[in-house]
């Protein structure tokens, strides 16, 4: 069977497939959608994180509305505050609103805010991309936001894609406000589950690629010269001497630190009141944004449904000031591609050695073995180790070697099935099942006592001249039938059918003490068997037969004989010879069963022998043929009297 050779690798296939997949970075969607649920995962297992202080939040929130005025708030507010935050010695701050269109007022509001910004020489604002083109707003960026885009841009040795899809336009800040700050894109890509998971690093527009607000926030606290800002498609964006790692499309995994207001968070209210003390935000980045009920933008994360978009921007910045951005998969492609081959192979291994169910359990033990390592490592050292792949790798690596292990065995079961009916048809059912449980060429030779039953048709040779072969054949095979089902049903077995004869054997698997007494109720219901056998020819008109049984017990020798390429496994010795002779001397005596004095001894001398011996009737003592001393005989049914 050839099946092991050409299935060997069947189970390794899926494990392959999925380790040149994750090698490419090529997994297909509903595969990475499955691994970002088990990152969420392992968030919550994690908990939340405390952030490095380095970044703060100011927020519109519902107490700035109720104090200050309705949404949006006023420019010359967030002038104020911009103002206030700048006094106060922050490093960076960010505005995370869209000021795309004018604010009417006298003083102009939107002047005044294009002032401060300027003043401050450390602000930014936001511009957002828009990727539903039925949304879009401006096709050409304004000529503010060229400066904006990466100065240097390294593309990869093997072109690929890279990004998200080109966006069909954006909503730009006012040209006085974009001139008097920093701007850089805050837009969001959503995984499909809706949840946030990724910084867009870098998105083209037209010719030129554009930071995220936290890259180019981190350059500028850094104080890195925009030059030394490199961003390498497909692989990530040098910050200096620091390479921060994206995947192909350049996203940066978000280590997310927990539910709203985790990040240092105080209230617009608060600044604008000068209720915050002196140096509260000095070295910081402080971002602006809205968290007021009904207004701001705000994402589902691992902690919350509803985390505001400024704390997201926030925690990015911490994460790439302080280095704690998850170890993000490309840079583990080695350990996770590694792991799926460990998981498949290993997965296989164990359904082709166990049971299904044991290979399942210790399948499953396997995944949750990995799948616990995972989450320590993450949430211990930041490694996102690929979960989803290894499993799946593993459970088809079980599933699939299982499955050729129950094929080949039932494929064994089935010939070893068949190999023993055909034994069966040659040997009785015990040495059948005794040369199918040998590893052996043959049975080794024993010496056992056996009872041994001759059996022959009285006159069949007669018989056999007036009948066609065809009906000749038919006749024999009907009473081989009856010989078969009468030494079977009493535990004999049937050595070898001749010609119009048989020889059975009762002992020869298992010995018991009950052989005899078996033998001799085999007799009788083949004896009777042939009765109504008889009645049967006599009533279609055919010529009766008899039957002529011989009995005698004693050791024999059990093994293989033959030449040396076909064998007989049969049993030879004294009482074979003796119970041939029994039979053969029937005639002479009158009997239809002849019995040695052994035989009866020994059915009498067993627990069920009573009822086997009844009706035999001692005879003479009678010389057999090749024997020199005469035999105790014991005939079945009493021969008529003379």
């Amino acid at each position: 069977m050839r099946l092991p050779g050409r299935w060997l690798l069947l189970p390794l296939a899926i494990p392959l497939v999925l380790a040149l997949l994750r090698l490419t970075d090529a997994e297909p969607a509903p595969l990475q959608d499955l691994e970002a649920q088990t990152l969420t995962l392992r968030y919550r297992l994690r908990g939340p994180l405390e952030p490095s202080g380095a970044v703060s939040l100011v927020m519109i929130d519902d107490r700035t509305l109720a104090e200050y005025g309705r949404w949006p708030l006023s420019r010359r507010l967030i002038a104020d505050a911009v103002r206030r935050l700048t006094a106060d010695g922050v490093a960076v701050v960010a505005v995370d609103l869209l000021f795309a269109e004018r604010e009417h007022g006298i003083p102009d509001p939107d002047a005044e805010l294009a002032e401060a910004l300027a003043a401050s020489s450390r602000a930014m604002v936001g511009f957002a991309f828009l990727f539903d083109p039925e949304r879009a707003v401006s096709s050409v960026p304004p000529a503010a936001l060229a400066d904006a885009a990466y100065r240097v841009v390294r593309e990869p040795a093997v072109a690929a894609d890279t990004g998200p899809p080109d966006p069909a336009g954006l909503i730009a800040p006012l040209e006085t406000l974009a001139r008097a700050a920093v701007p850089a894109h805050v837009s969001v890509l959503l995984d499909p589950d809706g949840q946030l998971r990724h910084d867009q690093t870098a998105i083209r527009y037209g010719d030129a690629w554009f930071p995220s607000l936290p890259v180019e926030a981190v350059r500028r606290f850094l104080r890195i010269d925009p030059d030394d800002m490199v961003l390498h498609l497909g692989s990530g964006v040098a910050l200096g001497p620091d390479f921060v790692a994206t995947d192909s499309r350049m996203r940066l995994a978000v280590n997310h630190y927990g539910p709203p207001g985790t990040v240092e968070t105080h209230s617009m209210a608060d600044l604008l009141g000068g209720g915050l003390a002196q140096g509260t935000f000095r070295d910081r980045v402080v971002l602006i944004g809205a968290s007021a009920r009904g207004v701001g933008d705000s994402f589902a994360t691992p902690f919350s449904r509803t985390l505001p978009g400024a704390e997201h921007l926030a925690t990015v910045i911490d994460n790439l000031l302080t280095g704690r951005t998850p170890t993000d998969r490309p840079a583990l492609v080695p350990a996770d591609t590694a792991a799926i081959l460990a998981g498949g192979i290993a997965a296989t291994v164990l359904g082709t050695l166990l049971t299904p169910i044991l290979a399942g359990l210790a399948t499953l033990m396997l995944i949750a073995g990995w799948t616990a390592a995972s989450a320590i490592l993450f949430a211990t050292a930041g490694l996102w180790l690929t979960v989803t792949s290894p499993a799946l790798a593993a459970l088809a690596g079980f599933a699939l070697s299982s499955a050729r292990r129950t094929l080949i065995g039932d494929r064994a079961r089935r010939l070893a099935e068949r190999q023993r009916h055909n034994l069966m048809r040659y040997f009785s059912p015990e040495i059948a099942e005794r040369l199918m449980n040998t590893n052996a060429p043959g049975l080794d030779d024993r010496v056992q006592t056996c009872t041994i039953l001759f059996i022959d048709l009285v006159g069949f040779t007669g018989v056999n001249e007036r009948l066609s072969p065809n009906e000749a054949m038919d006749l024999l095979r009907g009473f081989y039938r009856l010989v078969e089902s009468a030494v079977l049903d009493h535990g004999g077995i049937v050595d070898k059918f001749m010609g119009d004869g048989a020889m059975a054997v009762f002992g020869i698997i298992t010995p018991s003490p009950d052989d005899a007494a078996d033998a001799l109720k085999a007799a009788r219901a083949l004896a009777s068997a042939m009765d109504t056998l008889n009645a049967e020819l006599e009533a279609a008109g055919l010529t009766t037969l008899k039957i002529a049984m011989g009995l005698h017990i004693g050791p024999v020798l059990i093994g293989d004989t033959g030449g040396t390429r076909q064998f007989t496994y049969t049993v030879t010795g004294d009482p074979v010879n003796v119970a041939s002779r029994l039979q053969h001397i029937t005639r002479e005596l009158g009997v239809v069963i002849a019995a040695s004095d052994a035989v009866i001894e020994a059915a009498r001398s067993s627990g069920g022998g009573g009822g086997a011996v009844e009706g035999f009737v001692e005879l003479p003592l009678t010389s057999l043929r090749g024997r020199e001393r005469p035999v105790g005989i014991w005939g079945w049914p009493a021969p008529p009297a003379d």
